[in-house]
């Protein structure tokens, strides 16, 4: 083992001169000791440049820093640029400032500062260099999911001179895009927009199409999946993609039941239907001119927008166009979208009625119409015995969005999480959106949960910028401070797989003997044994946690060197 650097941080006159007088000789009795060096502030750019020169001239490979925080150094070191020749998990901090100099008396702070420092320099002691792995990777993705959100990827990716894998299970492209007929913004022509995005991807030479396709195995890690699809005419192909992006979206379906099984009660897709195939007033539908619309939402799909957003947009298009008049019933009006506020406000302005409830609306047939009886909670009382009736010759009911259902497998293929609620679940809602508990696999759009149109638009170029950033210089690098395991000791129980929570452990022959499997004759000499994709793993020790074995270790946290710290403690606090 080499020497050890010892920075002594004064912080500004923090730490006084008397007490670092007497720390000198107790650090200099340390035969691992290199040198010692003290600094006035070793969070300013001149001292971090000082003690830069000073290790790349010496012949040390740890280093201590013995005063504050680690958390300020750490943050000084990024924004001066702190380089060093040692490895960086061969460096620990000794905060006696915090832990003993300005909690205790001068000569209990002196003792407890000597055990924090003998205790930092344990740990340097037994810490091991933990080095990078760079492995090569090819400008190739496969994108789950043929919608708008696969689409929009897709092309983004093929422009950056990426070669797209895109498969889809139905016959077309679009998903649910595809009863899209009218953009709520402008009001502009959503068919046509989509054909011209579609026409883009079946024209790119760096998209391969494959409709009618599914995955049905997957293997690998980033920088080197296999993945093997399906074709409807039961043709399997073999791709090798770098990164996958999953785009699979959300299905819709009614719930038709009592009243709601009329032939006048429709449904959002049917009448944005209608409104774009009538040219001009009036409005037909069943044989029966329509000159009052009803929209009932929020019966369903209470915490999402979506419906809120069709319900205005449509009822903006049935007054201006075939003057109806429109009611919307709702819980809440939800127009936190781009542009939505102001598209209520002139739905307000320009006469269509709003309804806030809290019990159902009751719904009865009178004289051919539909008799709606709803107690509107903004002027009437919960507790109040009347309430408002409208007539209307059509109602528009929401549709209930529904995870896909092909959701289960995805989610066992590719060893990514699934939510309760049958969506597929992020790394972290809130820093990591897009991305999946397995690295190189990305989710965006509806597969996660039902969002509007540019929700997953921002979603998909969020993640076509992240694709372009893992694959533009051809390498992926990624640090070696993950799990591994002693094959010898593996007992084969399956615990850590099914504790991983990113897909990084699998089952492999590759074990020169095991001391708990004594029967069998071994396949090639070789017995199972649990195996760690450096590659997939993130270093977060549950499997080191769980292993009844004790057969797996955390490279930049061994056994001993975790004892050892616990082994201190517990000596101070006896």
């Amino acid at each position: 083992m080499g020497q050890i650097a010892v920075f002594i941080d004064r912080m500004r006159q923090t730490i006084p001169n008397s007490f670092i007088e007497k720390l000198h000789p107790i650090i200099k009795e340390i035969p691992e000791i290199g040198f010692i060096s003290v600094e006035e502030d070793l969070t300013s750019s001149d001292a971090i440049q000082r003690m830069s020169k000073r290790l790349e001239q010496g012949s040390v490979d740890r280093m201590i820093i013995i005063g504050g925080s680690p958390k300020n150094y750490e943050s000084s070191f990024h924004r001066f640029g702190f380089t060093t020749p040692l490895n960086p998990y061969q460096f620990s901090v000794a905060n006696i400032k915090q832990q003993s100099l300005w909690n205790l008396p001068e000569e209990e702070s002196l003792k407890k500062t000597k055990e924090i420092i003998l205790k930092s320099i344990r740990i340097v002691s037994l810490s091991k260099p933990i080095h990078t792995q760079t492995i090569p990777i090819n400008p190739e993705v496969l994108i789950i999911g043929g919608g708008i959100a696969g689409i929009s990827v897709a092309l983004a990716l093929a422009q950056s001179g990426i070669h797209v894998n895109l498969i889809e299970k139905e016959k077309v492209l679009g998903g649910g895009m595809n009863e899209l007929r009218i953009f709520y913004q402008d009001l502009g022509d959503a068919q046509k927009w989509l054909e011209e995005k579609i026409s883009d991807v079946t024209s790119n030479q760096n998209i391969n199409l494959f409709t009618q396709t599914e995955l049905i195995y997957l293997k690998g890690h980033i920088g080197r999946f296999e993945a093997k699809v399906r074709k409807f005419d039961e043709t399997e192909i073999i791709l090798h993609p770098s990164l996958i992006v999953v785009a699979t979206g959300f299905k819709r379906e009614i719930q038709r039941e009592g009243i709601f099984a009329h032939r006048r009660v429709v449904t959002f897709s049917e009448i944005e239907k209608l409104i774009s195939e009538t040219k001009a007033p009036p409005l037909y539908w069943d044989g029966r001119e329509i000159q009052t619309v009803t929209f009932i939402i929020d019966r369903v799909n209470e915490d999402i927008k979506i419906d809120s957003i069709n319900a205005i947009k449509q009822a903006l298009l049935l007054q201006n166009r075939f003057e109806c008049q429109v009611i919307i019933l709702c819980k809440d009006v939800k127009v936190s979208s781009d542009g939505m506020e102001r598209l209520y406000r002139r739905a307000r302005q320009e006469g269509v009625i709003f309804f806030k409830y809290e019990e159902p609306p009751k719904l009865s047939l009178v004289n051919g119409q539909f008799q709606i009886d709803i107690k509107d909670t903004s002027v009437i009382k919960k507790e109040d015995q009347w309430s408002v009736s409208i007539l209307s010759d059509l109602i528009v009911l929401s549709e209930s969005f529904k995870p896909n259902p092909s959701n289960e497998k995805i989610s066992r293929l590719l060893g990514i999480h699934l939510g309760d609620n049958g969506f597929l679940m992020e790394d972290n809602p809130q820093l990591l959106r897009i991305r999946s508990n397995r690295r190189g696999i990305f989710i965006l759009g509806g597969c996660r949960f039902p969002q509007t149109l540019s929700e997953t638009l921002i979603e998909g170029n969020a993640v076509s910028e992240e694709v372009i950033r893992f694959l533009r210089n051809g390498t992926y690098t990624y640090e070696l401070s993950v799990a591994e395991v002693d094959p010898q000791k593996c007992a084969l129980c399956y615990t850590c797989p099914r504790v991983c929570p990113h897909s990084a452990i699998t089952i492999e022959k590759y074990a020169e003997r095991n001391i708990y499997i004594t029967y069998g004759i071994p396949e090639q000499n070789q017995w199972p044994a649990a195996k760690v994709d450096p590659a997939a793993c993130f270093g977060c020790g549950i499997c080191v946690g769980e292993c009844p074995a004790k057969a797996i270790t955390l490279r930049h946290q061994p056994d001993e060197l975790i004892l050892t710290q616990m082994g201190i403690n517990y000596k101070h606090n006896s």
